[in-house]
């Protein structure tokens, strides 16, 4: 077991809390990191690493949190293992040290409850604003035109796909604009030809953090599913805007 010694609590425990959160804060914001619970207990590793330098025992209690949260990121181990297997194992044993760490500087503190309540609450006030304000989905729906053969009315779309590659084109009018979007996917085609230039009905996954747009995605295309919240269901190119009256392109459709 490693020493309860201050001193060497100190040498080890302050570069690593330090150090290895600022290395997870840079992580989830490159999209390592699944949601903003993550980042918020990643950034306050680096914080609880300063007063690893100050009261190692202290440090401890308050490091109990976030330590569960990186505990918590190995749930996506697969998914991290098929990215990044020198990252993975450098997370597994920068855990396990941390875990080793607390344990060794909470012996013999009699005053750990308050830290680690307050450490506690810190993760859980994280966890409900995550739930309760960000990636918040919803769905709208859309009467959209179909055109197969990639001729919308303002001009052909996608003319710098490869040869002879013809997107699948859905779009609708918004005052003397358009609102588009072009597919490349035979199931898609296949599926639509029988209403070429007819209308169908297109849902898409609308993403909000704080009641703030972030992104979108196409849900369905007359009834097909191609994404069920953020995971993709087929497998299909995409692109698609906003074509304004005066032939500029600009992406305010949703």
């Amino acid at each position: 077991m490693l020493s309860s010694n201050p001193v060497v609590l100190r040498a080890i425990g302050a570069p690593l809390f330090i150090i290895g959160g600022a290395w997870l804060v840079v992580m989830s914001l490159v999209g390592l990191a699944p949601s903003l619970w993550y980042f918020l207990c990643f950034f306050a590793l680096p914080i609880v690493g300063i007063v690893w330098i100050w009261r190692p025992s202290l440090a401890a209690a308050l490091s109990i949190g976030p330590v569960v949260s990186v505990a918590a990121l190995l749930s996506h181990a697969s998914g991290m293992w098929a990215l990044s297997r020198v990252w993975t194992i450098a997370l597994i044993a920068g855990l396990t040290m941390a875990i080793v760490l607390v344990i060794a500087a909470l012996r013999g503190f009699s005053r750990w409850r308050v830290p680690v309540i307050v450490s506690l609450v810190f993760v859980s006030g994280s966890f409900a604003t995550d739930r309760l304000f960000t990636n918040k989905v919803t769905v709208q729906s859309y009467q959209m035109y179909v055109a197969v053969n990639g001729h919308a009315p303002w001009g052909d779309v996608g003319p710098e796909w490869p040869s002879g590659s013809v997107p699948v084109v859905l779009y609708r009018r918004v005052g003397s604009s358009y609102c588009y979007d072009a597919f490349q996917s035979e199931e898609l085609r296949q599926r639509l030809e029988r209403n070429d230039g007819h209308a169908v009905t297109v849902e898409y996954n609308v993403f909000s953090d704080f009641g703030k747009q972030r992104s979108y995605n196409v849900r369905s295309v007359d009834g097909l599913l191609l994404a069920n919240g953020q995971h993709t269901m087929r497998d299909f190119e995409r692109f698609g805007g906003q074509i304004l009256g005066n032939g500029d392109t600009h992406d305010n459709c949703r």
